[in-house]
């Protein structure tokens, strides 16, 4: 009996990983871990506290004003490959008076002291409904993670809205800027 219980339970433990999202942050981080890492993704991707600038906005003085933003974002996706990249797709207000949504996809690593190096914004959704974002984030986040980008979506308008023919995302900077010549 003992037996036939233990074979159970692994069984059981078995189907209950494979049945278990990939993708989920929750895989990957602790509770207390994910909003420390979604207060630092917020850093970089969210409207800046007055008084910063592109650059001063990294400045500890700062950081209590990125915590109190984490109840606006989800973290939908998250996905760390074998060679250190990090990948994360959440929603997140969209920079309009209605209080509407989007989503946003991109790329990082960590360094030795687990802050964020080589921070990248690979794709901004359009505005739309949270159930859409899912589903269409699904898409991107899977697309991005096999092939390192979304290429193939970008003369999608319902998709991607950045980047475009006309923006691009400065790496340097963190945001996205206007091609020069335009």
């Amino acid at each position: 009996m003992k037996k036939v219980f233990s074979i159970l339970f692994i069984v059981a433990v078995s189907l209950f990983s494979a049945c278990k999202d990939k993708y989920d942050v929750n895989s990957y981080v602790s509770i207390a871990g994910r909003d420390t890492l979604l207060a630092d993704i917020i850093t970089y991707i969210y409207v800046r506290p007055t008084y910063s600038d592109w650059q001063s906005r990294f400045d500890p003085q700062f950081r209590k004003y990125y915590v109190s933003q984490i109840g606006k974002f989800r973290f939908e996706k998250y996905f760390i490959n074998d060679k250190g990249i990090h990948y994360y797709y959440l929603i997140r207000p969209a920079r309009s008076a209605e209080g509407s949504i989007r989503g946003v996809g991109g790329t990082f690593r960590l360094n030795e002291k687990g802050k964020i190096v080589s921070f990248k914004e690979v794709f901004n959704t359009p505005i739309a409904a949270l159930p859409e974002l899912q589903q269409r984030g699904e898409e991107l986040f899977n697309r991005m993670v096999k092939q390192g980008n979304v290429n193939d979506y970008l003369k999608h308008p319902d998709y991607i809205e950045w980047p475009d023919k006309i923006t691009y995302y400065d790496t340097i900077q963190h945001q996205w800027l206007i091609k020069p010549g335009i």
